[in-house]
């Protein structure tokens, strides 16, 4: 080999060890409030992911989208856990009948929630609303038969203030009194009540929270819980980055975060992480799965909490389901205050054309489960 051959190789090894270091590294400083993480494996169910939890009847119910194959992520599952968050019942795929003949059967991302004790799920699927065709959020009330579930009627939630042909996914349900709320967005962090018979939403409130998040569009993750005089709940947003995860690859990456808001109207967002929600593995020693394109996923979907912990159940990867036990009162001192902004005239009201440039995710490919 040359000299000059040499030099270039030394040149080569130097720049790219320097590279590497200079990547990031989103598992480089991991937070000390999440206690563990555990993999929840569904019998019978490969490849099943993104799954909301809720307590009912003293238990822990868990339902998750089924994955058939690489592309067909349409269904939804359920099944019982022990406090461990370990399977105890048989699975089974939830029933819908008497489905709205306009929906197009794409369901995605449920979301179990508690109304006067009474057991609901919220998810989105494409419907065809007059001459648009586009996702929207429904709700229904979820029965148990034998050993299984099923929904009747499920209600499409629209018209709603500010309604475009955008799709519509990720909104966070959650109760206040005698009243089922559902949040937009959390900029504005908009509040619709939805009729339950009728899928007409009504603006509740609308107010606006001075947040420093550089890591994506803030969207919705979990159901909001009341803790005190404050609701907490887990966002999401995503990211195209180069990290040492994706060997300096710059593709998506969706990221979590938690926020409190004010357990009284309007609502305001009071508290938010600063940065990223990571724990120890959460993006590495994932094994290879041919997702809709290259990515990084943790997506939170569920929790649930007593006095000293909260329970968060993530998707990872589009492939897995995951829970992450945290300490509660580690977790809310790691929260920055969010000052609100208060209008001078009316509040702020929603255009798309903000959203524009984190729509055009969701426009690419039919199959984005975020």
């Amino acid at each position: 080999m040359s000299i000059l051959s040499l030099v270039i190789l030394i040149t080569t090894l130097i720049s790219a060890t320097h590279l590497k270091a200079e990547l990031l590294n989103l598992e480089a400083h991991p937070q000390d409030f999440i206690l563990e993480t555990k993999e929840i494996i569904i019998p019978g169910f490969p490849g099943a992911f993104n799954a909301s939890v809720v307590r009912w009847q003293g238990s822990l119910l868990l339902c998750f989208r089924v994955r058939r194959n690489t592309v067909s992520t349409f269904e939804m599952g359920l099944v019982w856990l022990d406090e461990n968050f370990n399977p105890i019942s048989r699975p089974c795929v939830l029933d819908i009948r008497n489905d709205n003949p306009d929906c197009k059967s794409q369901k995605q991302d449920p979301r179990l929630i508690v109304y006067h004790e009474k057991l609901y799920i919220l998810y989105s699927d494409f419907i065809k609303l007059g001459n648009m065709i586009t996702r929207r959020m429904f709700i229904s009330k979820l029965h148990q038969e034998n050993d299984c579930f099923f929904i009747d009627s499920p209600v499409c939630i629209h018209p709603f203030e500010g309604w475009s042909s955008r799709w519509e996914k990720n909104w966070t349900p959650f109760v206040h009194q005698d009243d089922l709320l559902l949040a937009y967005g959390l900029l504005p962090h908009r509040i619709f009540q939805p009729s339950l018979t009728s899928g007409t939403c009504t603006t509740h409130s609308s107010t606006q929270s001075l947040i420093n998040w550089t890591w994506g569009e803030l969207r919705g993750g979990t159901p909001a819980l009341k803790d005190g005089d404050e609701y907490i709940a887990f966002f999401h947003s995503s990211i195209h980055l180069a990290t040492v995860h994706s060997q300096g690859k710059k593709i998506a990456h969706y990221l979590m975060g938690a926020y409190t808001f004010s357990a009284q109207p309007p609502f305001e967002i009071t508290r938010i992480s600063p940065t990223p929600i990571v724990g120890k593995k959460f993006y590495s020693e994932s094994p290879h799965y041919a997702t809709w394109k290259p990515l990084h996923v943790v997506f939170p979907m569920g929790c649930i909490m007593d006095e000293n912990y909260i329970w968060v159940t993530y998707g990872k990867q589009d492939f897995e389901i995951w829970v992450a036990r945290m300490d509660k009162k580690l977790l809310k001192n790691s929260l920055v205050p969010c000052p609100t902004i208060k209008p001078k005239e009316s509040p702020p009201t929603y255009s798309p054309a903000v959203d524009l440039e984190a729509t055009h995710d969701d426009y690419i490919d039919l199959y984005d489960q975020c």
